[in-house]
């Protein structure tokens, strides 16, 4: 139970740090790229999001490759290189999730400036604001790489079905 506990928090807390580091990068990126135009700040938020989703897509692929099992092979202590690799994985969580809980606490936090528009500063509300719908974009090119990922994962299906059926019926 206390390890459950402690996993939770370590888990929330790499949650809010990355989540802070994300929206200092996000927000700092924003202000940089709207001093030229908004399109610009539009596109580079566009770009973060598909570089982030591609970033997670190649980490869990190569946490699965066989690459790695001959990394950890190579290792004197094969069980110490599994540890802490194990560990690692225990405490991962991948940069989508912190995308996702980024964009719903902007989707929060821009429904709040719709009822109280001057809580806040004018450069975080336009930041705010101007990211407020990035959550289903998140959404969209997640639902993409996913469905991209099943396609895959079928047309490999059909053609081992279909070189089986084939060398059965040569016999």
């Amino acid at each position: 139970m206390v390890n459950k506990i402690i996993n939770i928090i370590k888990h929330l807390l790499y949650a809010i740090i990355s989540n802070v580091l994300y929206a200092f990068v996000i927000y700092y990126a924003y202000i940089w790229l709207v001093g030229y135009s908004l399109l610009y700040a539009y596109l580079g938020n566009l770009g973060i999001i598909i570089i982030a989703l591609t970033f997670d897509e190649l980490t869990f692929k190569y946490f699965q490759s066989k690459k790695i099992v001959k990394q950890i092979k190579k290792e004197k202590d094969i069980k110490k290189a599994y540890y802490t690799i194990q560990s690692f994985l225990d405490s991962f969580i991948s940069f989508k999730t912190i995308l996702y809980l980024f964009y719903i606490f902007i989707l929060i936090a821009s429904q709040i400036i719709d009822f109280y528009p001057t809580l806040i500063n004018e450069n975080l509300v336009n930041f705010i604001l101007a990211n407020r719908y990035s959550i289903l974009i998140l959404i969209a090119f997640d639902r993409l790489i996913a469905q991209f990922s099943n396609e895959k994962r079928r047309i490999k299906e059909i053609t081992a079905k279909l070189k089986k059926d084939l060398i059965e019926n040569q016999d």
